[in-house]
């Protein structure tokens, strides 16, 4: 599928002070805040793409100016050629927006009640509000929760009814914000695994997710958008990202260790091939992750510095670093290359 679903051209978003429009001296005031800054981005019809970023990068404040929730402060959004805010309820009745914000339900109504409500908002006639709802909460095996009170589900419950409620009008966009924060490991599993049917069952639905877990994007997205300070600093698929960074010549090193614990130090830990270090504690020892640039000195101080502490290497195995170490590189990188003068 060619067409685009989704277009955002040039998209800047400046958070101001209440006293802002107050004061004369507007430019000088402390307190604004550039959330986004002169993002474009594409997304195909059909497509699934991940926008990923550190906290506070931009992902939460891009999706609501997608959804029309806020306005950009300067640029445009167009979904299937349309910019959004030329009609905005028209916008909204082809997008759905999943957030894990509990204190957007009503917490004394049940979940059925709950999408009763929100498929009215949405303009769902009410058969097929109820029909909707039937399909969805049967789909997310809700069907037995549906008539107790909200405020009794459990956190992975409630981040179904909020999939459930995001998709009561069958958008053609679907906006998922941090699907699966805060959830415990196997309801964020099951999720993931109910996202991929949902793209297998209706191919020509869009997906975007905003999220700061890695692993969702290897998993669910044909490719990622990489917002870092308000700035999209890298996009395409994950290999594509990988070989546009440089990143192919870092490697991962995981080395284990007998004898008692290992602390590295500072010459290892601030070595400039070194792009993370992590000491976990075994029974009997520890276990080194060390992510390095290929064929750097870094590898060979570490095991230097530990035998030389008395410590005894029982394995050492080197593999092609994960996407989280060229995500952390990246955001790295591009920290450094910024602070330059």
């Amino acid at each position: 599928m060619n067409r685009k679903a989704l277009e955002v051209r040039h998209v800047s978003k400046t958070f101001f002070p209440p006293t802002h429009w107050l004061r004369r001296d507007r430019a000088q005031q402390s307190g604004v805040k550039h959330a986004l800054q002169d993002v474009s981005l594409e997304v195909g019809e059909g497509e699934m793409v991940a926008l990923l970023g550190p906290n506070g990068a931009g992902k939460t404040t891009l999706s609501k100016i997608i959804a029309t929730l806020i306005y950009p402060t300067a640029g445009e959004v167009l979904l299937f050629g349309k910019e959004v805010r030329s009609d905005a309820c028209a916008a909204r009745g082809m997008m759905g927006l999943v957030t894990c914000d509990e204190r957007s339900f009503y917490w004394r109504l049940t979940g059925r009640q709950n999408l009763d409500f929100f498929g009215a908002l949405y303009g769902v006639s009410k058969r097929d509000i109820a029909d909707r709802c039937a399909e969805l909460l049967e789909t997310l095996d809700l069907s037995t929760a549906a008539d107790l009170p909200y405020h009794t589900y459990s956190s992975g419950m409630k981040q179904k009814l909020a999939i459930a409620r995001g998709l009561l009008s069958h958008p053609r966009l679907l906006i998922y914000d941090e699907p699966t924060r805060s959830l415990d490991p196997l309801s964020a599993q099951n999720i993931r695994r109910w996202i991929l049917e949902q793209r297998a069952r209706y191919p020509e639905q869009t997906h975007l997710l905003a999220t700061n877990q890695l692993i969702e994007a290897e998993l669910l997205c044909d490719g990622v958008f990489i917002i870092n300070d308000g700035r999209l600093v890298a996009q395409g698929s994950i290999d594509e990202i990988r070989a546009r960074a440089d990143m192919s010549g870092l490697e991962s090193h995981k080395v284990d260790i007998k004898g008692g614990p290992y602390q590295p130090s500072a010459e290892i830990a601030g070595h400039s091939d070194v792009s993370q270090l992590h000491v976990e504690r075994t029974a009997d020892g520890a276990s080194v992750t060390l992510t390095a640039r290929r064929e750097s000195a870094a590898l060979s101080a570490l095991l230097a510095e530990i035998t030389s502490s008395g410590l005894r290497i029982v394995a050492c195995s080197t593999q092609q670093a994960s996407f989280d170490d060229v995500f952390c590189a990246m955001i790295a990188s591009e920290g450094v290359r910024r602070a330059k003068p």
